[in-house]
């Protein structure tokens, strides 16, 4: 069973899979992640009737987005899989996002506001169930924006989440994650300040 946990935006957002999506929970936390991250994934693992020993891997969103946000779930899934023996991945947030339109076809921006007019963005083709990248994980200033014109817009901070199932399922089938070192993870912030 794979466990996938993301909290890179003002949604928590919890996936099961095993031979396919097992369930999801998407919850607007208000970034208040710290506060309901460990609540919230006891109630949905207890929901499945589940216990942490049943999921063998846990793949972790390693944004870029909330600073916050990025870092409690990514030390919820550290601790997860040191503790309990587990193999740690991390996926892309904006991949996560692109995932939510995996069932149409053109050219879509996924994006998270940062502070002071800067987002976080990438861009991709999404044709027949397929993406490809148009732009790796980027942040800029929002002007940057302008040349994605003919993309459709994911916001992450209104429809992150929209289909949470295509999420899952795309993420998990297509591969779109990494294996991590739990000792040395760290979430991708994308930027240089806080990068180092």
């Amino acid at each position: 069973m794979k466990l996938l946990i993301d909290s890179s935006t003002y949604d928590l957002f919890l996936g099961l899979y095993e031979d396919g999506v097992v369930d999801t929970m998407v919850k607007n936390a208000k970034n208040n992640h710290s506060e309901t991250l460990v609540d919230a994934l006891h109630l949905f693992l207890e929901k499945n009737h589940m216990t942490v020993e049943a999921i063998d891997e846990i793949l972790v969103g390693r944004g870029p987005g909330s600073y916050t946000g990025v870092r409690i779930s990514g030390t919820v899934a550290k601790v997860l899989a040191l503790v309990k023996h587990k193999p740690l991945y991390s996926f892309s947030t904006l991949d996560a996002l692109l995932a939510s339109k995996i069932n149409e076809n053109g050219l879509f921006l996924a994006r998270i506001v940062a502070k002071k007019n800067h987002s976080y963005y990438k861009g991709a083709h999404i044709q027949e169930g397929k993406i490809t990248y148009t732009t790796p994980d980027s942040f800029g200033p929002d002007e940057q924006l302008q040349s994605f014109d003919n993309y459709t817009m994911i916001d992450g901070s209104i429809d992150a989440f929209a289909y949470p199932k295509e999420i899952v399922k795309t993420i998990v089938e297509q591969k779109l994650y990494q294996a991590e070192d739990v000792f040395t993870y760290v979430p991708n912030y994308l930027r240089n300040e806080i990068n180092g």
